[in-house]
């Protein structure tokens, strides 16, 4: 090769490099020099056994890529910067007006608590059994505190175990009011395989053969109801199910706000009315007509609520948060909008995990955040 013809040839592939290079950089410079906005969030959650923190870290790491910092500087930690449960002191600390007083934004994550279970039994095991409370539910005086923050004008963004237990019937029913929705007392999940004795409850057979008076022995996947009074309701997929199983389906309202068309999530819902609130999505049950009539002999039907809005208190119905997915280095400029193409483009944007929270979750919960974040002075 001459040597002329040598030295274009390197020309090019450093200019390639260099191209690639700069590709790779400058979503992370464009980040920075971004301009920086500021935000007073408050963060509950009482689900925080181990140090994973995984019920409440999405909420911090969308707060970083958007960045928006904290009105007292510095962006939310996940591991200090939240009200609830201290895994290391295994010691809650409720919320309480003065944490409200210079806030812009409640973020009530989960409810639910911690139980002796989970330092008892390994890994997944600890749902598996009911045990002893340590710490959980909302009191009384939460919820006026809560309450006295929205009519102050906060926003409010809450989530599945807000309502059910432990939470009072007192402390239930004033959010239930705030919220503008009324709990059935019914909460529902998914589990592809209704015999793995590593993920399914034990309760679940329990109740179900308390109730039908027959063997719990229910093959494949199913999507299960259960009332808090004890009553249980099993669909299973294919037969009483078809393809799409559960939906989070928009309506013409939530379409006003320019939100996406649709999620699908399976982990944990809870079954709602609306009482006063907008509804901007509606679960969906996919049902072959021997499943919808399963539903309606035990009072429930085949669309529901799954976000709703009165004022600026926003109710998400299902466990949408909780996360472990690697969400990777959030310092990039488009990300949001890069995964969010990729997970509703059918370009291959993974799992039902990964499109349900970057083309459904992250959208929704960003567009609610930056609306009250401001720019820094």
């Amino acid at each position: 090769m001459p040597p002329s013809a040598r030295i274009i040839r390197i020309g090019r592939i450093g200019a390639l490099v260099g191209l690639a290079l700069a590709v790779a950089v400058a979503p992370h410079v464009a980040w920075w020099f971004a301009p920086a906005r500021a935000l007073g969030v408050v963060l509950v959650d009482k689900t925080v056994p181990f140090r994973n923190y995984r019920e409440h870290a999405a909420i911090a790491w969308l707060l970083h890529a958007l960045k928006i910092h904290q009105k007292t500087g510095g962006f939310l930690d996940p591991a200090r910067d939240y009200l609830g449960f201290d895994p290391a002191t295994k010691t809650g600390r409720d919320l309480t007006p003065e944490d409200l007083a210079t806030a812009d934004v409640l973020v009530v994550a989960d409810t639910y608590g911690a139980y002796t279970g989970d330092y008892t039994h390994p890994g997944e095991q600890a749902a598996l059994e009911r045990s002893p409370k340590i710490y959980g539910g909302l009191s009384v005086a939460e919820a006026f505190a809560i309450e006295a923050f929205a009519a102050k004008g906060g926003m409010v963004l809450a989530e599945f175990n807000t309502f059910a237990s432990p939470t009072s019937a007192a402390a239930r029913s004033r959010l239930e009011q705030l919220f503008g929705v009324r709990w059935t007392r019914w909460v529902a999940r998914y589990w592809p395989d209704l015999q793995d004795a590593n993920e399914v409850p034990r309760w679940v057979g329990a109740t179900y053969e308390r109730v039908y008076g027959a063997p719990f022995d229910l093959t494949g996947a199913g999507l299960v109801f259960v009332h808090e009074d004890g009553d249980i309701v099993v669909l299973r997929e294919k037969v009483d199910l078809d393809g799409d199983v559960l939906t989070q389906d928009r309506t013409s309202t939530g379409a006003e706000f320019g939100f996406p068309e649709r999620g699908q999530f399976w982990y944990w819902i809870d079954v709602l009315d609306a009482a006063g609130s907008d509804v901007l999505y509606e679960h969906v049950v996919h049902t072959t007509a021997a499943g919808q009539a399963k539903l309606e002999g035990h009072g429930l039907r085949l669309r529901f609520p799954a976000v709703t809005r009165r004022g600026e208190a926003y109710y998400f119905a299902g466990d949408f948060v909780d996360n472990a997915m690697e969400l990777g280095n959030p310092e990039r400029a488009w990300l949001l909008g890069y995964r969010q193409a990729r997970a509703t483009g059918g370009c291959g944007g993974g799992g039902r995990d990964e499109s349900f929270f970057w083309g459904f979750y992250a959208p929704i919960v960003s567009r609610l955040l930056s609306s009250r974040a401001r720019l820094e002075r």
